[in-house]
């Protein structure tokens, strides 16, 4: 994991100077040499990745009390972090998202020291695709780069350095395929002519994949004894059920029993002896194989999380083919900051293998703890900052009763975190509404009559101002509902113009995560007059993506609202049925409109087109300058670009098309911004040797829209596009 370019300890001159230059934001662009990767005021400190649920988290170390724009209680600013993610095929760092959450002016007051505050964020991988199935001990291992920008959406482009942020690089692991269809595994053996003979192969059949047994002990001793593992470690779970402090604490059941690893000449009582030993090290005891970095609290989501490092090869209970072992970390709060840690607030796992290709900085995973935190909340003017402490073991619990203790493996980390402002609602049944498509609510305007609805509308282009479409994705967490299946809720959207409000009713898939198992449940509401049955029950079951409800926007425009409804009473009496606040959306379901056919005039009908004005599929001398006209309409405006194949015949190769195409890109400036009509651009045939080319115009918009990758087992991630069009237009180049 790349370390920071820290700039903390820093003169009080240099510190009013990088202030001055923190509030004129842009300014500072102009003095990037100076100041870029500025860490004083926050810092990205970690990422990590859990295979089983697909989800990438990073932690934000706040570190100053002022120097964001304002208190709790105003605006404040923005934490952006963006993923990038290299899965080592040749197409370099691939932009998987983009992520923020509220910051602002918290004092210290003395002699009391609040900061450094740790925030997590994470969003879910689309990881699918990448995911293998023949190998069961060489993992895929992409990287990943988290870039944390202040007040600023970093730029798309991964070799980008932020001016207030910093840049992080981690090594993830994907899990393995769990279900194999034949077509996939022919193609992996390489075996398709061998199957011609056997033509009637389903190669859609499904084959799931079963989790391997462990290897005879003799075996799997010999392994481990030349991967230099120790014998507590490679027996670990056979001892510690049968040590009584322990196996209160649910172990595991042991790979082989103890009269096994005996015949082998391991002495159980020496390994029981030093397994109990004392640990000296009041925050550490055995890290050697594992040790967890750093953990933050999620404020839009009331999530907590910690990254574990993975820092050997073996030791770990068996290869990608068996069920492996688990780190375990337990969360704890110090509500009133006495120094107490008095309630337990529950422990998240992830699943760990042998992994023969680990790489030299070892591999980076997360787990998360959705907490019900709505008895804890004060007011904006109060800020709420407590402690937490997080502790980590290996394959066994860490103790629910008692914050101090360590087991032999694992470590415990202290943090600061800030909870979210609220109203404490006395126990009694409401919502938090976390997000729309990803973004945050408090990123969406809900006040100004030219942004209401749009998200980030206070940023600066081109990264400002995005409308939503497509399938909206709504997100929250129903507090206090009680055991799963007990509360019922429905989400309805109301169009501003038309004065009706209206029941969703698409078909809804939920992901239920306990532990780190994954079950999938789908419900109807169109039988069920719009409602749906809340099955999480915090912290024990989580819904994946935090999902209230998909929308299905189709073809709608304009100013929308949603809110939920939510109630406890299954007949859905009127009287007892609770209301969410209101949230404003804007919609913009309508993308370009292309002219397909070939033309000397731009098509008035259009909002995508371009032309050359000697004509499309016409030969040009080398020297000749090519002269069109490109128009590219649309309200909410990206970007347009041209891109020019074969770029092997450019010369010198690798001239930037800038160079000879004039203009040969455009982002959105202003929300005024609309693109442009009749644009006049030039080809400067000097840059390109003698063949046929193609230019290829294409265009985005800001549209946020929402739509679902599926995968084999019925289980999905949710990503975001933008509306998208293009055209093409051939010309050739003689000598």
């Amino acid at each position: 994991m790349e370390k920071a370019i820290l700039t903390d300890n820093l003169p009080e001159e240099q510190v009013k100077l990088y202030l001055e230059n923190r509030k004129l934001l842009l300014l500072s662009k102009f003095l990037p040499q100076q100041t870029a990767s500025i860490t004083y005021w926050e810092q990205l400190l970690c990422v990590g990745f859990n295979p089983d649920v697909s989800r990438l988290e990073a932690v934000v170390s706040v570190k100053q009390a002022f120097g964001y724009s304002g208190g709790l209680c105003s605006a404040g600013s923005h934490e952006f972090v963006r993923f990038f993610v290299d899965y080592h095929d040749g197409a370099g760092f691939q932009d998987a998202g983009v992520t923020s959450f509220k910051v602002a002016d918290i004092p210290d007051p003395a002699p009391q020291t609040k900061h450094p505050l740790h925030y997590m964020v994470y969003l879910f991988l689309n990881d699918e695709a990448h995911r293998r199935f023949t190998n069961c001990d060489t993992a895929i291992i992409p990287t990943v780069r988290a870039v944390l920008s202040w007040n600023t959406v970093p730029s798309p482009n991964p070799n980008d350095i932020p001016h207030f942020g910093n840049v992080v690089n981690a090594d993830i692991q994907l899990k393995r395929k769990r279900i194999i269809i034949w077509a996939d595994l022919i193609k992996e053996l390489g075996i398709q002519e061998k199957l011609d003979i056997l033509p009637h192969i389903d190669e859609q059949f499904k084959v799931p994949v079963i989790d391997k047994p462990l290897p005879p002990i003799e075996q799997y001793y010999r392994a481990y004894k030349s991967a230099g593992v120790e014998d507590h470690r490679t027996f670990f779970t056979s001892i510690i059920p049968n040590i009584p402090e322990v196996a209160k604490l649910q172990a595991p059941e042991p790979a082989y029993d103890l009269e096994a690893v005996s015949k082998l000449g391991i002495k159980i009582a020496d390994l029981t002896k030093l397994i109990l030993s004392p640990i000296f090290d009041n925050n550490k005891a055995n890290v050697n194989y594992e040790e967890m970095t750093c953990v933050g609290l999620n404020t839009n989501t009331d999530t907590l999380g910690a990254v574990i490092k993975v820092k050997k090869s073996s030791g770990f209970s068996g290869n990608m083919c068996t069920a492996g072992s688990k780190e375990h970390v337990a969360f704890w709060a110090d509500w009133n900051n006495d120094g107490t840690f008095d309630e337990y607030l529950g422990t998240a796992s992830v699943v760990v293998h042998d992994i023969s290709n680990i790489p030299k900085d070892g591999l980076y995973y997360n787990v998360a703890l959705p907490v019900d935190l709505t008895k804890r909340l004060r007011s904006c003017e109060t800020p709420n900052i407590i402690r937490i402490r997080a502790v980590m073991s290996w394959q066994t619990l860490p103790s629910t009763s008692d914050p101090n203790a360590l087991n032999y493996y694992g470590n415990r980390i202290d943090v600061r975190v800030q909870v979210r402002p609220g109203q404490l609602d006395g126990g009694k049944l409401g919502i938090n509404i976390f997000d729309v498509n990803g973004v945050a609510i408090s990123n969406i305007d809900q006040v100004a009559i030219s942004t209401r609805g749009l998200a980030y509308s206070g940023a600066s282009f081109p990264n400002a101002a995005y409308p939503f479409g497509g399938l909206i994705k709504l997100s929250g967490m129903l507090t206090n509902s009680g055991a799963s299946g007990t509360t019922f809720y429905k989400v309805q959207f109301l169009d501003t113009s038309s004065g009706t409000w209206q029941d969703v009713m698409d078909k809804q898939k939920f992901q239920i995560i306990e532990g780190s198992v994954q079950t999938l449940h789908d419900q109807d509401p169109s039988t069920t007059g719009g409602w749906l049955t809340y099955l999480p029950a915090v912290p024990a079951k989580a819904e994946k993506l935090s999902l209230l409800a998909f929308w299905d926007s189709g073809s709608r425009n304009g100013l929308h609202k949603l809110r939920v409804l939510f109630t406890k009473d299954p007949l859905f009496n009127p009287v007892n049925i609770n209301y969410s606040s209101e949230v404003f959306i804007y919609l913009d379901n309508t993308g370009y409109t292309v002219n397909g056919a070939p033309s000397s005039t731009l098509d008035p009908g259009s909002t995508l087109d371009v032309i050359i004005a000697g004509g499309d599929c016409k030969f040009y001398k080398k020297g000749d300058i090519i002269s069109g006209q490109l128009k590219v309409l649309d309200k909410y405006f990206s970007a347009w670009s041209f891109s020019l194949q074969p770029a092997a015949h450019i010369v010198p190769l690798g001239t930037p098309l800038s160079t000879f195409i004039a203009p040969a890109s455009r982002t959105v400036v202003s929300l005024a911004d609309n693109g442009d009509n009749g644009t006049a651009f030039t080809i400067n045939t000097q840059y390109l040797q003698s063949c046929g080319y193609t230019i290829r115009l294409s265009a985005t918009d800001r549209s946020l829209l929402g739509y679902k990758i599926v995968f084999l087992d019925g289980s999905y991630i949710y990503n975001l596009t933008s509306h998208y069009a293009e055209k093409y237009l051939g010309f050739a180049v003689l000598p």
